[in-house]
């Protein structure tokens, strides 16, 4: 793992980013890291990856994301700040990573950090219509890796992959007193 800088305004790396970070070794050509918080995901993408694009919504995520990439040497990735994909065009990617908000609650009234948990009302509503977007960016035969919680509605974002044409293999799971986390690859 990189050695990684943090900030009081940024989700840090977390059991969910560890439990991601088990998929990277599949990243290969283009690669996505949406929802990139501090960066540990795509930057450690960076070492098997030709490119990779960090994309978040929080500024100060982004600019701990181009400290982090300066302090581990990291040069192939490009950091957009945007709201899902309303900023990323029409380009596709081989590999798509996410650990997303999934917390119950109205990240529109919050703080950063919170915009970095609540997902929306049931937990589910950002991972679902990044799931309703993604398959448009998603080079063919390319994968997803996404995190998800027991915390969110997991009917409504299985629901959601079988709308986006997806379907998904569970690749490891981790559980807590509080949650169960499961890593999953839609394909």
């Amino acid at each position: 793992m990189l050695d990684m800088l943090e900030d009081p305004s940024v989700y840090p790396v977390s059991d969910d980013s560890k439990l991601l970070l088990k998929a990277v070794a599949a990243s290969k050509g283009k690669v996505l890291d949406m929802c990139a918080g501090s960066g540990i995901i795509g930057l450690n993408a960076a070492k098997f990856a030709d490119e990779v694009t960090l994309v978040d919504i929080n500024d100060h995520a982004l600019n701990l994301i181009k400290l982090n990439a300066s302090k581990n040497n990291i040069k192939n990735i490009k950091v957009i700040k945007s709201d899902l994909f309303k900023e990323i065009g029409e380009k596709r990617f081989d590999v798509i990573f996410m650990n997303p908000p999934y917390l119950p609650g109205d990240p529109s009234t919050s703080d950063s950090l919170d915009i970095a948990t609540l997902g929306g009302k049931e937990g589910s509503e950002l991972t679902e219509r990044f799931i309703l977007e993604a398959p448009s960016h998603l080079e063919p035969g390319g994968r997803i890796f996404i995190v998800l919680s027991t915390k969110s509605n997991l009917d409504r974002i299985y629901g959601a992959i079988r709308r986006a044409g997806l379907s998904y293999t569970v690749i490891d799971s981790d559980s807590f007193f509080f949650e169960k986390l499961i890593l999953i690859e839609l394909h």
